[in-house]
């Protein structure tokens, strides 16, 4: 799609709703953005705006926020201006809501970045990974920018520091300690100073586990539902489900599913992991089956879609991993479970079955492979979950004595 810079905000609205319904959008969607062009003209009309960019829908954007509090206002404002944004850049139009724009940087400081993604490609990292770390340091380098560093040139021990104790999130450092190495032994820097990152490790929560008899009540729920109809996605939601309780499968690569990884023939699963790029292959469950052709056969509908799991919204793209947490938390609160501070993310069947097996005394190897852990140690972790298996061991506290006893018994006042 070519750039439409040219055109006032009507006619990139124009071309927005086009496209919306040329891909089968609903017409109170439409209409929505209809009225937030509407809205977005009587904005520049006000200020004096003759011309449309980015700023100005950032500016639109604020202002909006300032007076429509609610959060489906807010995400609708968002992907609008975003849509706008997209169609005006010739990037075309954006269907999903991944709405995340990278910070701009000095051009300098974007090529650095650039070729760190590209050593971090180079050493094998998967694509989660990659970004991942892209995403850290471009929020460093963001702060050095906002510093006036436009170069490696500004880069010294102070203006580090500098940023480092303004960096929000404790789970960047890592990244952007190995950065700063890559620039010293590049001879991007002078300095390696990736000794000022602090090594802060930060707290491991426990997994969340659902036992055996929750878990059956979950899918019986599902089930319910997929059986009766009392939703249209019953049937696929249901498949997924299963696909995450009884085989532990990632939400990532449940979403992601392409008709390709299954073999029904052979009654097998085999995909390549989203998180660690390494190829798994699982039993496809007699249960599986069953619900995944039910959903195939009677729900899914006739769509040209690599993927197995879609929206039932149009443009029918894949499920996304928020959809799947989502409808996993409805069947939860449904089930009238007690969560007792545990999650209920799609994410807890996986640490659910991993618990379970290896508390129920299957080999970590046998546990590890099943889940497609690469690290050998990675399964260890959830032993700790069972808390009836851990009292058995507990010690008995030993007795007081001394000064220690008599504040105990309150003969003596702490001082």
């Amino acid at each position: 799609m070519e750039k439409v810079s040219s055109l006032s905000v009507a006619n990139i609205s124009q071309i927005l709703e086009k496209e919306m319904e040329r891909l089968g959008y609903s017409a109170f969607c439409i209409r929505a953005t209809h009225l937030l062009s509407k809205q977005l003209s009587f904005f520049m009309e006000q200020h004096r705006m003759e011309t449309y960019d980015s700023s100005v829908g950032a500016m639109f954007q604020d202002s909006y926020c300032q007076h429509h509090i609610g959060e489906r206002q807010l995400i609708g404002v968002k992907l609008f201006i975003a849509r706008i944004n997209a169609i005006q850049s010739g990037a075309g139009f954006i269907a999903h809501r991944k709405l995340a724009v990278p910070a701009a940087l000095p051009v300098k400081l974007e090529m650095l970045l650039e070729r760190y993604r590209q050593y971090c490609v180079g050493k094998g990292n998967c694509e989660t990974t990659v970004q991942r770390n892209e995403h850290c340091c471009r929020s460093f380098l963001k702060l050095l920018a906002d510093d006036g560093i436009c170069d490696s040139d500004g880069i010294t021990s102070a203006t580090v520091s500098a940023a480092i104790l303004r960096a929000t999130s404790v789970r960047a450092l890592p990244a952007i300690r190995t950065f700063l190495r890559f620039l010293a032994e590049n001879k991007y820097l002078e300095c390696d100073y990736s000794f000022l990152v602090p090594h802060v490790r930060p707290p491991q929560p426990i997994p969340s586990v659902y036992s055996v008899e929750e878990i059956q009540r979950i899918e019986a729920q599902v089930q319910y539902d997929a059986i009766n109809g009392v939703t249209s996605i019953g049937k696929r939601d249901y498949a997924m489900l299963l696909m995450a309780t009884r085989l532990g499968l990632r939400p990532c690569d449940i979403v992601s599913l392409t008709f390709s990884e299954l073999d029904f023939q052979a009654e097998v699963i085999r995909i390549v992991q989203e998180k660690t790029d390494a190829p798994l292959e699982l039993p496809m469950l007699p249960v599986i089956r069953d619900a995944l052709l039910d959903y195939i056969n009677h729900a899914r509908g006739d769509h040209s879609s690599q993927y197995v799991f879609l929206s039932m919204q149009p443009p029918y793209s894949h499920v996304s991993t928020g959809t799947f947490s989502c409808d996993v938390r409805n069947a939860i609160l449904a089930v009238g479970i007690d969560r007792n501070g545990r999650g209920v993310c799609a994410r807890v069947f996986r640490s659910s079955l991993a618990s379970s097996m290896v508390n129920d005394g299957v080999p970590y190897e046998v546990a590890r492979q099943t889940l497609g852990h690469r690290d050998k140690n990675a399964i260890q972790h959830y032993a700790k979950l069972d808390v009836k298996q851990l009292r058995l061991y507990a010690l008995e506290p030993p007795t007081a004595t001394g000064h220690f006893a008599e504040i105990l018994s309150g003969r003596c006042a702490v001082k």
